[in-house]
């Protein structure tokens, strides 16, 4: 059987052996799209701001799921992200209040000259 002899819309079948229509073929590929972005994004999420791509991630995933393409991989690496973030701002935080604390402590420079 080649596709010459019974059209191009005999190429892809699901798994019961019924052809595929292309509105079934542009439902997976626009939920395909979707778990692409969320993977891109929770990628993204990790080596820039989390708070900024964690949350795209996370939507793009279940956007994908509601198409019926699992996309796990977008949801686990967004919240890796804001995970990531959450632990840095918390140092972040944590070491701009060492150094006030350190700063308070030092003597008054004007009190050491008199």
């Amino acid at each position: 059987m080649s596709i010459s002899q019974h059209g191009p819309h005999h190429a892809y079948l699901n798994f019961d052996q019924q052809p595929v229509t292309m509105g079934q073929m542009r439902w997976y590929m626009e939920g395909m799209r979707h778990a692409r972005l969320a993977t891109v994004f929770g990628i993204l999420a990790i080596f820039s701001l989390g708070a900024l791509f964690g949350p795209l991630a996370i939507a793009r995933s279940k956007k994908a799921e509601a198409f019926g393409v699992p996309a796990p991989e977008g949801r686990v690496l967004g919240w890796i992200g804001i995970g990531l973030f959450t632990l840095w701002l918390v140092f972040f935080i944590v070491y701009l209040a060492l150094i006030f604390a350190f700063l308070g402590s030092l003597p008054d420079s004007s009190r050491i000259g008199a």
